[in-house]
């Protein structure tokens, strides 16, 4: 859970392999450990239809900022994650 005393808005972006689930994924993984999802936006990246992009804001301090980076890349469809 985040600390609310040193929390701030942050934005990540989620280059993600265009498969059935991929996004559901990735918010399994906010909900199981508790992190909120701010907003949430996915389209198909214009340079190749194989991969979405998902734009995503949440909330928390530094360490679960990073914590939350690496669990993504841990995902299976995640090509990329960095915050923006």
């Amino acid at each position: 859970m985040p600390d609310y005393e040193n929390a701030s808005s942050f934005t990540i972006s989620i280059i993600v392999a265009n498969r059935a689930g991929a996004p559901s994924r990735i918010t399994g993984l906010f909900s199981k450990r508790g992190y909120n999802i701010d907003t949430l936006t996915v389209g198909p990246m214009a340079e190749d239809s194989k991969f979405s992009r998902l734009i995503l804001t949440s909330t928390g301090d530094e360490a679960t900022k990073t914590q939350i980076i690496k669990q993504l890349r841990k995902l299976f469809d995640v090509v990329e994650a960095k915050t923006i």
